[in-house]
């Protein structure tokens, strides 16, 4: 019996032990650098998988070329300019859409949510023209604008605008009201308020509104390129499958994905900045 109660003991004290031990502190590199790192092997083993399913013939070559051969077009793309001069009229054009609409989206949708009236109004609008699908839209676009920039521009703007505008209409409508009336209780004007309660509480609900519109911005681009024009990356990739020249075809898919993320970091270190004020008071 008394051996049964000191094993008991010497268990439960080996537990006490155990629960006091302070945790392995984990490596402080790993924690700085974790999402970095899992992005590389994320990578890694997409393009091992890639390069596995063309040279296994799971997939012919004739549709898919390994990620060699696609890297090799792109440098060979880039260095021989029949890559590289069909870059800048994309961007030129997805650029001056993305401002467009990013102006305006912002400009309209802050106004429509700082009336609850405009929101009511506005609702039925957003509900439909929200949902409709730019490819059946293109021939419309084409119809008032013909096969030039112009229409090209509009469809980038098209597709731009929505994700700005209600994302702006959401984050300002959706403000806390103490935050309003507290500026009030204070005997803040109404250009105060908006400036400096409204806005840039705002901020940091229409950023998410602004990247999508980026992304959207280069997807319309492709759609709006097929349509018609002499250059673009649409049209490279449109007559590089058309040649099954499958290697230069994901050279200039590979291309805008490279500038969607340049774009996309551009933006992020933008809303960095403009939302330095809230880190330390929540979470982000």
């Amino acid at each position: 019996m008394a051996t049964t109660i000191t094993e008991e003991t010497r268990g439960e004290e080996q537990l006490l032990d155990e629960d006091l031990t302070p945790p392995k502190a984990p490596n402080p590199w790993l924690v700085k650098y974790d999402r970095p790192i899992y992005g590389i092997f994320g990578l890694a083993a997409f393009l091992v998988l890639w390069w596995w399913i063309v040279d296994s013939e799971y997939v012919s070559a004739l549709y898919l070329s390994k990620p060699l051969d696609v890297a090799k077009a792109f440098v060979d793309g880039l260095a021989d300019g029949t890559l590289r001069s069909e870059i800048w009229p994309s961007v030129e054009r997805a650029l001056t859409g993305f401002a467009i609409a990013l102006v305006a989206g912002t400009t309209l949708g802050i106004v429509v949510g700082s009336f609850r009236i405009f929101q009511k109004l506005a609702e039925p609008l957003l509900l439909f023209f929200r949902n409709l699908s730019l490819l059946a839209l293109l021939p419309v676009f084409v119809v008032f604008l013909g096969i030039g920039e112009e229409s090209k521009v509009a469809i980038v703007v098209w597709a731009c605008f929505w994700p700005i505008f209600i994302n702006a209409v959401g984050a300002v409508g959706g403000v806390e009201r103490i935050l309003l009336n507290a500026a009030r209780t204070l005997g803040a004007g109404r250009v105060y308020i908006f400036s400096r309660v409204v806005l840039p509480a705002a901020i940091p609900a229409i950023f998410p509104g602004i990247r999508l519109a980026a992304a959207n911005a280069f997807t319309a681009l492709v759609a709006a390129e097929l349509v018609g024009g002499a250059q673009g990356l649409g049209i490279y990739i449109n007559n590089a499958a058309l040649r099954y020249q499958t290697p230069q075809m994901y050279a200039g898919i590979l291309t805008l994905g490279l500038i969607g993320i340049l774009v996309n970091g551009v933006l992020t270190a933008a809303e960095w900045r403009l939302t330095a004020w809230q880190r330390g008071l929540t979470n982000k």
